[in-house]
């Protein structure tokens, strides 16, 4: 078995020293930016886990079942893929019968498996094909690099520590925490922040948190504010790479910085930014990477499932194999992130149609979309319920929500222009979109534009509150990054020189150079027209002069292909100004990414929060007198999860933004769902009497409805001292008290 296995398999290398040196520098530094917010424990079980438990198991998984092995970037990446869609599933089938505790002993499993079976090993164990170049190892970390360093100061670096500073605080991180909380023990989950009624949401990053959870005895607001994010994104990143190197010219032609600069475009780009007082659309993955952990998980699945499909399209089908790793990515990326499947099966189509008209047989694209179809309906059905989540048909809206719009609005075709300059924006950001050429003509490249028509498309006619409908392009960014830098690989192809990536880089640091410039002096300029002619001026001036360098250096090429590739350059690298800037300027920053918010729990109130779910069982049903994270002029924002987040326990009225129940009637009424008041205001006037003038009949009451314990949030009302005459005090703080009821 094992002669059969090494002579079916392909020709293998080995990595170099340093491109491994290059990996093990990122390595380092994403381990020493975890340590800034973790315990030395904490970080090793983390580690530990994350790395046997999960990323070994899934990278025996893909090249067992898919018989990968080109590179190690790809390898481990798209492991961490797969290792982490099997942990999401064993965990569901192993909570709902009381056995979370023990779902990563399927890791043990696999890996005896890889290890024990002479076929299995010599599958799993074997050298690469194509080992990455030290050059493109090197360029690779450094882009990654980056990306990671934005990411963390504009997340980790801006919000933690959690829980300690009311003020800086923001509070979708509190609701995931919530919901990993309701995972640790409900399936399905619950809304724990609204007395645990069913949720229907895509929740498998909350599984996946909850099953690390129990395999390290981490708490939940360490893993979701300081640790999960981390790998989800340096495995994204990876793939990236990996899906480029694809479609990207061959190694001998010299664009071996197509796969990093892939990475750079999609960690940062995405949107050119030329007004100084509005950002015209944050659709880079490090706009999410640490403040949505499921649009995180879901890049990163949405990734393994486009590299699989693509190689499946071009395959014909025929390695057969592969097809359960489709399977099985496909069924995590319904619940992992609902925007990812209608993505997937518009590719499948695209694909369907460019083999119909090549009269090529279509079944592996029939086969796929029937798969995305099929997995997306039942997700409707089992996971969220047939609800839509707040998504309205409404095309063009996302005009009117997008920030230039309150600029225009004097003007009577605000939304027209609103419109105009948002997508000449993106365009300009991902201009290398335009030069793919023949590469239209491959069955892969037709299925990754039709994934990025459907994100755009989705963007372009839904809308949501808070402008959410970004998700579906930002779901389908690194696909546009991806293609947008194999199209400039091929535009610069064209002048016949190896050494183009001096044209590339060159153009990309003075573009950063002439946009900052541009961008300084057309600041105080009114309007949208001049900071755009700035804006271009900038581009072609730099197109310009890189060209003539070119050829007065006597480099090959036409001048026209090297002034429009430093041109195109020039736009994509230079959209990644401003998030650049945010690494030293909240000015900057305040454009693209999230900023604190006011709401947030003390240190005091976190306490005694933490204090209630070490003394309570899981189940205990909590009241509590706090709702609103912000109260001002009768209105109540109700994104207050803190409590249950903290505590892990079910509470009667917490808040009740992020319900099913808010988004229905916010649908119906088209109101803004984190302020709309709660819909049953007896039950919610009961619940607050019992802190502010108990009585024998509301305490009884809250008995009657299942409550087993009070939290007084003092900051959140008054709390009348005769409270403790109808319960038991067991816990104060200087901001919150808990009691149980006797």
């Amino acid at each position: 078995m094992r002669a059969r296995a090494r002579r079916r398999g392909p020709r293998t290398a080995g990595p170099s020293l340093s491109g491994l040196a290059a990996g093990l520098a990122v390595v380092v530094l994403a381990i020493v930016l975890l340590a800034l917010h973790a315990t030395f424990f904490e970080l090793v079980r983390f580690v530990l886990f994350t790395g046997v438990a999960v990323l070994l198991p899934g990278f025996a998984l893909w090249r067992l079942i898919g018989g990968y092995g080109r590179n190690l970037v790809e390898d481990l990446s798209a492991g961490f893929a797969v290792g982490t869609a099997g942990q999401v599933l064993v965990y569901l089938a192993s909570a709902s019968i009381g056995l979370q505790a023990w779902s990563w002993v399927w890791a043990p499993v696999v890996l005896v498996v890889a290890f024990v079976d002479s076929d299995a090993r010599a599958r799993v164990w074997r050298r690469v094909e194509k080992p990455l170049r030290p050059l493109q190892a090197w360029l690779l970390a450094a882009s990654t690099a980056v990306v990671l360093l934005i990411v963390y100061r504009r997340g980790p670096g801006q919000f933690l520590p959690a829980y300690t500073d009311p003020l800086r605080a923001y509070p979708d991180l509190a609701f995931q925490q919530a919901l990993a909380a309701s995972a640790k023990y409900d399936v399905p989950i619950s809304t724990l922040w609204l007395g645990g009624e069913p949720m229907k949401y895509h929740t498998f990053f909350h599984q996946a948190t909850a099953a690390t959870q129990w395999g390290t005895r981490i708490d939940l607001t360490d893993l979701i504010h300081s640790l999960t994010w981390m790998p989800l994104f340096l495995a994204g990143c990876g793939l990236v790479f990996a899906l480029t190197s694809r479609l990207a010219p061959t190694a001998e032609s010299g664009a071996t910085w197509a796969g990093p600069l892939a990475v750079f475009i999609a960690g940062l780009g995405g949107a050119m930014q030329p007004l100084a007082g509005a950002g015209l659309g944050g659709v880079s993955t490090a706009v999410a990477a640490y403040l949505s952990p499921t649009q995180n998980l879901g890049v990163l699945i949405a990734l393994a499932v486009c590299i699989v499909a693509v190689d499946l399209l071009r395959s014909g089908g025929r390695e057969r194999s592969r097809w359960v790793l489709l399977v099985l990515l496909a069924l995590v990326a319904a619940g992992a992130k609902s925007t990812i499947l209608p993505l997937v099966g518009v590719g499948f189509a695209f694909a369907f149609l460019q083999l119909g008209l090549a009269r090529r047989s279509t079944r592996p694209a029939f086969y796929g979309g029937l798969l995305s179809l099929a997995v997306f309906v039942a997700a409707l059905i089992t996971i969220f319920g047939g609800s839509t989540w707040g998504t309205e048909i409404k095309p063009f809206e996302t005009f009117v929500q997008l920030a230039p719009y309150p600029m225009l609005m004097s003007n009577p075709h605000a939304q027209l222009l609103t419109g105009a300059t948002t997508l000449l924006s993106w365009a300009l950001a991902a201009s290398g979109l335009f030069f793919l050429g023949r590469r239209w003509r491959d069955t892969g490249a037709v299925f990754l534009a039709g994934f990025v028509v459907a994100g755009l498309l989705g963007t372009l006619l839904t809308t949501q509150s808070g402008v959410s409908q970004l998700y579906f392009l930002r779901t389908a960014f690194p696909v546009v990054a991806v293609l947008a830098s194999v199209g400039l690989a091929n535009l610069v192809g064209r002048l016949g020189d190896r050494r183009a990536v001096v044209l590339v880089g060159s153009a990309g640091l003075l573009g950063l150079v002439a946009l900052a410039i541009a961008r300084w002096q057309s600041a105080e300029l009114p309007g949208i027209k001049a900071p755009w002619l700035w804006t271009l001026a900038a581009v072609l001036v730099v197109g310009v002069l890189v060209a003539v360098v070119w050829k007065l250096a006597r480099r090959p090429g036409n001048f026209f292909v090297a002034l429009l590739g430093a041109a195109v350059a020039a736009c994509m690298i230079g959209a990644a100004l401003v998030p650049l800037q945010a690494f030293v300027s909240d000015k900057a920053s305040n454009l693209v990414f999230a900023h604190p918010f006011r709401g947030g729990a003390t240190a005091a109130e976190a306490g005694a929060a933490q204090w209630l779910q070490k003394n309570s069982t899981p189940g205990d049903l909590v009241a509590t007198n706090a709702h609103c994270i912000i109260q001002r002029n009768g209105l109540c924002d109700s994104r207050h999860f803190w409590l249950a987040a903290l505590s892990e326990r079910p509470v009667l009225i917490e808040g009740w933004s992020y319900s099913n129940q808010a988004n229905r009637i916010a649908l119906t009424t088209g109101d803004n769902p984190s302020l709309i008041p709660y819909w049953d205001s007896s039950e919610l006037a009961a619940n607050d009497t019992a802190f502010k003038s108990p009585t024998p009949a509301s305490i009884e009451r809250l008995r009657q409805a299942g409550v087993r314990w009070l939290y007084a949030d003092n900051r959140a009302g008054g709390v009348s001292p005769a409270l403790r005459n109808f319960v038991r005090l067991r816990h104060a703080t200087l901001d919150a008290t808990v009691y149980e009821l006797r």
